[in-house]
């Protein structure tokens, strides 16, 4: 499946994704670097290979992220890597991407027509607005980034929030609920909406507010398939 590959909100290359390990999530596709990819990435990319103790701060500072041509934006339980190896510049450089749910690979990469992803009104959304969603949450759950590794420092009392790790995926076009990925060691559910309340720093205790899901088709069956039917009958 095709991709896009960003670093921060900059597009740094193209690819066409393959499945590799199925039981693992693996998948993997041949990059074509655009410009600043040359110009910002690729020696980041050179000296995190040269060492036996790679430096894994800078490599997730990258804050990598892959949009599929769906709109949907994998979420990495096992990272990325980016093989590109100097001493061989001709040779193609790949991108290896571990730990991708089980519903995205079968949904969009083994079917020969992949399935959509969502439907009014709910809406894709771009890598500005992603960075943007992911960057107010922190704020409002009042974290700072400790580390690049999502391990992130309590202001004050610590937010029911703030150990969880969030990758936003798509917005709800008639207010600010968003759809993240919401992963908690020990904790079985995997979706959340969240209602963003733009406040720009920490929020009181049960704000802001969370819906869970357990997974991808459990959010589908009880938050979207409902909106999609009141939309579809506000708007005959």
């Amino acid at each position: 499946m095709k991709a896009k590959i960003y670093s921060h909100k900059q597009l740094i290359a193209t690819t066409d994704l393959q499945v590799g390990d199925f039981g693992m999530g693996c998948v993997y596709g041949i990059i074509i670097p655009t410009d600043f990819y040359f110009d910002e990435i690729q020696r980041r990319v050179w000296d995190f290979w040269s060492t036996n103790k790679p430096n894994y701060e800078k490599w997730y500072s990258l804050r990598l992220n892959v949009q599929l041509e769906n709109g949907y934006f994998l979420y990495s339980a096992g990272g990325y890597t980016i093989d590109d190896i100097p001493d061989l510049p001709n040779e193609p450089k790949r991108i290896d991407i571990a730990g991708v749910d089980m519903h995205i690979i079968e949904d969009y990469f083994l079917q020969e027509i992949p399935r959509t992803f969502i439907e009014d009104p709910w809406e894709e959304i771009n890598i500005g607005m992603k960075i943007g969603f992911e960057d107010e949450l922190k704020k409002e759950i009042g974290v700072s980034v400790k580390s690049v590794f999502n391990f992130f420092k309590s202001q004050g009392k610590k937010h029911e929030l703030a150990e969880f790790e969030f990758s936003a995926l798509c917005k709800y076009r008639c207010n600010d609920d968003v759809l993240f990925v919401a992963r908690k060691e020990g904790f079985d559910m995997k979706f959340a909406v969240i209602h963003l309340t733009w406040k720009g720093s920490k929020e009181e205790k049960g704000f802001p507010g969370v819906d869970f899901y357990n997974d991808f088709e459990d959010f589908k069956r009880l938050r979207m398939n409902p909106d999609v039917l009141e939309w579809k009958l506000d708007n005959e």
